[in-house]
C-alpha cells in the first residue's frame, strides 16, 4: 500500500487510478442556434425581437420564442451564437431565412441586419408584435 499525504491507501492502486474525464458536457461545445420570428419597433428603431432557441436539426423549438431586448440579441451574436430569420410560409409554418448579423447605424447605434437580403426576405418583412 502507498501513502497519500498522511493517509494510507486502503483499497489498493486500482481504486485510486486516474481516469480521463471530460471537463464539460460535449453537447455544450456547439454554439446555439436561435430563430427570430417577429420584431418590435419604437418609431423607426428596432427594440425587441421574438426569439427562441432552435434544436440542432432545426425542426423544433428547444425554447419557444419570447420577446427579447435588442441588447440581448446582440450579445448572443457577439458570443458567437447563430441567429436566423424565420419567415411565415404558405402552409402556416416558418421557413428559415438568412442569418442575422449586427449592424451599426451612422450615429453608432447597434441594430440588426440580414447577412443576405432577398426580395420579400428583409427584416422589414418579418411580422411585428
Amino acid at each position: 500500500m502507498h501513502a497519500v499525504g498522511t493517509l494510507r491507501r486502503v483499497l489498493g492502486d486500482f481504486a485510486y487510478r486516474v481516469t480521463c474525464v471530460a471537463d464539460h458536457n460535449q453537447h455544450m461545445v456547439e454554439k446555439a442556434t436561435y430563430g427570430i420570428t417577429a420584431l418590435r419597433y419604437a418609431g423607426a428603431q428596432l427594440v425587441e425581437a421574438m426569439m427562441g432557441l432552435i434544436d440542432i436539426a432545426q425542426t423544433n423549438w428547444d425554447m419557444r420564442p419570447t420577446p427579447t431586448r435588442l441588447t440581448e440579441v446582440v450579445d448572443r451574436l457577439v458570443e458567437g451564437d447563430t441567429i436566423i430569420s424565420l419567415f411565415p410560409d404558405e402552409r402556416g409554418g416558418l421557413a428559415p431565412g438568412p442569418e442575422v448579423k449586427v449592424d451599426v447605424l451612422p450615429e453608432g447605434t447597434e441594430t440588426l441586419a440580414l447577412a443576405e437580403e432577398e426580395p420579400g426576405r428583409s427584416l422589414r418583412d418579418l411580422p411585428r408584435f
